[in-house]
């Protein structure tokens, strides 16, 4: 077995265990059936040999009723074929979709699960060309190999069965001719993996492009960039069509090759049979039943010579889709964890460093926010304040120090309840193509619809949510799109409210809102800080200004500390920063 044939095996076995196996029942009743499209179909040479050596005067099985019987035949041996085929088409394809459903379910589940750095580095369109384009090679294998390698081969060797029967030496010859078409047709197949990976790493790249321009496409009309756009999707889409002809042109290849033996076969027999015949040796019946078979034979040997390639692309689809699966999460809870259940948390860096692949990030790190204290962090853009915020619900893990909330690692608390205990607000605020109501809900799945109107009021939501065409219940789009920057951003905050967390981290949570939405919000804000620690982001004074602390950073260290009124006194960074205005995330 050659290496590549012995990994074709291990990617089916793997698929066949992990993913298939539920589904045998289906997968045997396909077998079945198509035994009963193989038999069925090796009927009619049997049919043609019995009726032309009747002609000739030779006695047949059609001896009595012949008008009567042969119709007759044809007919049921045709619908209970077609039957069959139909059942058959209808099974394998619902194995093979039930296959692929499964196997989006444990990629999407694993990719939700996986760490946020993995998910960081690529753009959305090569998770989602694995989840579909990927998968859908992978379903289309499925059937083509569940068709061919079982329905056809079946056929074939019934239809072998049914050649030796007719004539033992001509089944001979047909068979010494064959088997030289499969070795261009491996060579031709192990080519087509190659292929088949430029084609889905092409595509990968094309889905990430049509991403960015459609995400982007605000920012491309205010830079007049569609031009620019066009000519960079207009080149991914040219470098698609090459990989995909390179792929086509591998496939096209085989069909020819099986042309050629297939009229050599044919071209040998009608020769040794006329001289057969000629000399008495076989009946013109017997030829005849012999070269249906043969061409019957035609159609299933063609598809299991064009199935290596198909099978190799497919191979190659779910070497990347069990690679995405074999990506297990670095930050995971440990399995002696402990779950979290505080009513107040303190929160303390130790000596915490961070590095992203071999860039420092954070440099020793070490503060505590005292359970109920708000403090605040500031700084120039990559200064750290938004890695310090992403370590805390262990977003990222620490390179070395310790982050503990009431003085346990938080390495040591299971992540389901550290993250209950958290509530975040970014300046992204994410809302999901669902109502108001449940994109609010997701704070707290259980909570009551009161519970939720409430929580939008605090947040100064409830205003515009009335005034929406369904209220609450009001859809707001992919993405949150049918709503403004600042509505979004107050539904992120009731959600937020409604989770009624211990511990607060806001990055920039007001930076979307006016003037006078703001200072409802910062009221709301102050209110529901009581009794919580809070860690802030952000570059307005006023957000910032009745911290307990504020942490002024730099390069990746705390470079001040003190409250807003000190910092001033000290008239370092801090003050220089008031003065410039030029807080910045």
């Amino acid at each position: 077995m050659t290496n590549a044939s012995k990994k074709t095996f291990e990617v089916i076995q793997e698929i066949w265990k992990g993913f298939a196996k539920p589904f045998t029942g289906l997968f045997a009743f396909a077998i079945f059936l198509m035994v009963i499209v193989a038999v069925s179909g090796a009927v009619y040479p049997a049919i043609i040999q019995q009726v032309f050596n009747h002609l000739a005067g030779e006695e047949t099985i059609f001896q009595y009723n012949f008008l009567t019987l042969v119709p007759l035949s044809i007919i049921c041996i045709a619908l209970i074929k077609a039957v069959a085929m139909y059942l058959q088409i209808i099974t394998v394809n619902r194995f093979a979709q039930s296959i692929a459903t499964a196997m989006q379910t444990k990629m999407m589940s694993h990719l939700i699960n996986a760490d946020l750095g993995v998910i960081t580095q690529h753009s959305s369109g090569v998770f989602i060309s694995r989840i579909m384009n990927d998968v859908n090679l992978i379903k289309e294998a499925v059937v083509r190999l569940s068709n061919n390698l079982i329905r056809d081969s079946l056929t074939i060797l019934v239809m072998i069965g049914m050649l030796f029967w007719f004539d033992f030496w001509l089944s001979v010859l047909v068979l010494a001719i064959y088997p030289i078409a499969f070795q261009p047709i491996l060579r031709i197949g192990r080519k087509q993996r190659g292929h088949a990976k430029r084609l889905q790493i092409t595509m990968e790249e094309m889905t990430s492009v049509i991403s960015e321009i459609i995400g982007g496409s605000r920012m491309i009309k205010a830079f007049e960039l569609e031009d620019t756009q066009k000519f960079r999707a207009s080149q991914s889409f040219d470098k698609l069509k090459s990989a995909y002809l390179s792929l086509l042109s591998g496939r096209a290849r085989i069909d020819p090759v099986l042309e050629v033996l297939g009229g050599i076969a044919i071209a040998g027999v009608v020769g040794v049979a006329s001289w057969r015949v000629s000399n008495g040796e076989m009946l013109v019946g017997d030829v005849l039943g012999f070269i249906t078979a043969l061409l019957m034979l035609v159609q299933p040997v063609r598809a299991l010579g064009t199935l290596n390639a198909v099978t190799q692309e497919g191979v190659s689809a779910a070497n990347r889709a069990l690679e995405l699966l074999a990506t297990e999460p670095d930050i995971q809870s440990d399995k002696n964890a402990i779950d979290l259940n505080a009513e107040k948390a303190e929160i303390e860096f130790s000596n915490v460093s961070f590095s992203y692949d071999t860039a420092p990030i954070l440099q020793d790190i070490t503060f505590t926010i005292k359970a109920g204290e708000t403090v605040a962090l500031v700084g120039e853009s990559g200064a750290g304040k938004t890695t310090i915020m992403n370590l805390i619900p262990r977003f990222f893990d620490s390179d070395k120090g310790i982050i503990s909330i009431n003085k346990l690692n938080i390495k040591q608390i299971s992540i389901h309840s550290l993250r209950a205990h958290i509530a975040l607000i970014s300046q992204d605020s994410i809302l999901f193509d669902d109502t108001v109501m449940a994109n609010i809900g997701f704070g707290k799945p259980d909570a009551r619809e009161t519970d939720i109107i409430e929580a939008a009021r605090k947040a100064a939501a409830d205003g515009f949510i009335t005034a929406l065409p369904q209220g609450y219940h009001t859809n707001v789009g992919p993405q949150g799109n049918l709503l403004s920057g600042g509505q979004r951003q107050r539904i992120a905050i009731a959600r937020a409210i409604l989770k009624d967390a211990p511990i607060l981290l806001m990055d920039e949570a007001t930076s979307a809102l006016d003037a006078q939405s703001e200072q409802l919000v910062q009221d709301a804000l102050e209110q529901s800080k009581q009794g919580r620690t809070s860690l802030i982001i952000a570059h307005r004074l006023a957000t910032i200004k009745s911290a307990d602390r504020i942490y002024v950073m730099a390069s990746g260290k705390i470079i001040e500390t003190g409250t807003h009124e000190s910092l001033l006194e000290q008239k370092g960074a801090y003050a220089k920063m008031i003065s410039l205005q030029q807080f910045s995330k």
